[in-house]
């Protein structure tokens, strides 16, 4: 794993994992209420414009704009992987492994879902983004 903290990175998608520690109704905007249980979720996003947009997810003040907002203030952020794929490419390699949640945070693509469960913690080769990662965007 390569921190990116201090580092110049190509990012184009990222997986931003995700855990939640019990079973939660939430309401996802117009998507509408989901039951999710405990374990860790994976989300597919694009980074095209920099690491900016990886780094708000690690904050819970914040205007509830996407599907991900709404998770990420139940759920904790644990870290984000970086990748040069672009974030369909990585959606469709995750759902060959990992359970989707159908039409999260895909409303723009043809993809089924950016949202995958594990009941395991997930590990990815590539550069990583934590929270600390982040402090000067927060």
């Amino acid at each position: 794993m390569t921190s990116v903290s201090n580092k110049t990175f190509n990012v184009s998608g990222y997986i931003l994992i995700l855990k939640l520690e019990r079973r939660t109704k939430l309401k996802v905007g117009a998507l509408g209420e989901l039951e999710l249980k405990p374990g860790y979720y994976l989300y597919v996003g694009s980074a095209k414009k920099g690491i900016a947009r990886i780094c708000r997810h690690f904050r819970k003040n914040k205007k509830l704009r996407w599907h991900i907002d709404y998770l990420s203030l139940a759920a904790e952020p644990v870290l984000a992987y970086l990748f040069q794929e672009e974030e369909c490419d990585i959606a469709r390699e995750l759902a060959k492994s990992f359970e989707g949640i159908p039409h999260f945070g895909s409303s723009d693509c043809k993809c089924k879902t950016h949202l995958f469960y594990s009941e395991e913690f997930p590990s990815f080769e590539g550069a990583v983004l934590k929270r600390e990662d982040c402090q000067h965007k927060l």
